[in-house]
Formats: C-alpha cells, structure tokens, sequence
C-alpha cells in the first residue's frame, strides 16, 4: 500500500461507492495525538449518503470525519487540487474534539468508502427508534 504525502487542504480523488464518483476527500486538519498517532480530520463532499432526515433523503457531504493514516493510504487515489478555505468542518470537528477529551470519541481506521456504508447503517437505524 502506497504512503502519500499529506497536507492540509489537499482534495483527494479515492476509492468511491458505486455512482459517486465525483467525490473527493479533503483534509482539514492534520494533528498528533497521544495513543493515536496522525489523525486527519476531513471532509467528504459529492455523496450520494442515504439519510432520511434531510430533504430529499440524500446528504451530499459530511463536514467532518476523522480517520487515521491507514483509513486515507487505503483509500485515496490522487490529489486533485486544492480546496478553499472553509470553516463548516470546525463545528464538527469541535464536538469530537471535546468528545476524545472526555475518552469518548476515536477515529475511523476503516477506508473512506466503508466509513459511509456505517454511516448510512447508523443513520438508519436511529430512524427506527420507537416514539415514545
């Protein structure tokens, strides 16, 4: 498995689901964490991602998902540019950050595409919570 150069801002092409080709990873962030190593803190956009709580039941990105090295040389393919500046990430990536303060958060070690399969599992599955 190849080892990529990593930086901040990189838009990456990777290993998609099927009819989302068009989607890129980019990286956030970049830190060192101690028991974790590297965590890389991306974006997915372009999705196809199957979440009945938005309009239209398909959420085109996620803003944050923190993986490890071995979850980006998995799936990345080529970089393919360079993304603006954006802070709609940082919400996200706030919330996990005080969640792993409080050793209740990890990241994901899973390729990019499995990531979204799980997240759609989950997404599901609390949609068929009983009301009370």
């Amino acid at each position: 498995m190849t080892q990529h150069v990593y930086a901040e801002g990189q838009i990456w092409s990777y290993r998609t689901r099927p009819n989302e080709d068009g989607s890129r990873v980019i990286i956030r962030a970049i830190e060192a964490l101690p028991g974790l190593g590297e965590v890389f803190h991306v974006s997915i956009t372009d999705l196809k991602l199957r979440n009945h709580r938005v309009e239209g039941g398909l959420q085109r990105s996620l803003p944050h998902i923190p993986v490890d090295r071995a979850a980006l040389d998995a799936s990345v393919l080529e970089i393919d540019g360079i993304a603006a500046e954006d802070t709609e990430w940082r919400a996200g990536y706030d919330v996990w950050t005080q969640a792993f303060v409080n050793g209740d958060a990890g990241v994901f070690d899973l390729p990019v595409a499995e990531i979204l399969g799980y997240v759609e599992t989950i997404v599901a599955a609390a949609g068929e919570q009983p009301e009370a």
